[in-house]
């Protein structure tokens, strides 16, 4: 897998979520195996997912988020949670990856675009 077909498969898991009412995504291809994607996307109930990923792909499909952080907020801008591998929290168990939300900072398995959708799919929904 290319940049460009990552970038496709990040393009149809955003279009294939049915809560999303609105999305852009920026696309800095930095060479054939290496990119910058940065993109909002807007919930039906007014929360916004801001994301970056810096990732590096690999002919044998895969990809390694060399950094990465998804930052969903509520309509008025607030906080609800973030995912990122900023290298800050050492005490965590899953350092670098954690997970911040209103009651602070925890583990988090290393979180990709799809795996952030479909939790947060799971609040709408629920």
């Amino acid at each position: 897998m290319n940049v460009r077909e990552y970038c496709a498969a990040l393009q149809t898991i955003i279009q294939d979520c049915p809560f999303i009412i609105q999305w852009g995504m920026e696309f800095d291809e930095i060479d054939l195996q290496v990119g910058y994607f940065k993109g909002m996307l807007e919930f039906t109930n007014g929360t916004a997912l801001r994301f970056i990923e810096f990732v590096e792909t690999y002919e044998d499909g895969a990809v390694k988020r060399l950094k990465y952080k998804y930052h969903l907020q509520s309509a008025t801008g607030d906080l609800i949670a973030r995912w990122d591998n900023v290298p800050h929290h050492r005490d965590i168990r899953s350092f670098p990856h954690h997970k911040h939300d209103k009651n602070g900072v925890h583990s988090s398995e290393p979180a990709d675009l799809k795996s952030v959708l479909d939790q947060i799919m799971d609040a709408l929904e629920g």
